[in-house]
């Protein structure tokens, strides 16, 4: 059986203010890890200082990153 293990990581906790800054996505088959998909997100907004700390995601790491939209396409197969 396979199955996707997920996790991002976003400028906060307010679902309808705050913005994802990562996403990874594992594909998993019950043994090993057959897939992944990981990348920053440009949250297009600045990533408050407690973010940063915590995730160790900074605004200059996210500017040169894609838009969420630009990798919601993208699928682990």
């Amino acid at each position: 059986m396979k199955y996707a293990i997920g996790d991002i990581e976003t400028t906060g906790s307010n679902a309808m203010h705050d913005r994802i800054t990562e996403i990874a996505v594992y594909l998993h088959d019950g043994n090993r890890i057959i897939d992944e998909f990981t990348s920053l997100i440009n949250p297009e907004c600045p990533i408050p200082p407690f973010i940063s700390r915590l995730t160790g995601i900074s605004n200059e790491m996210a500017e040169d990153a894609p838009r969420f939209f630009e990798v919601a396409k993208t699928s682990v197969q």
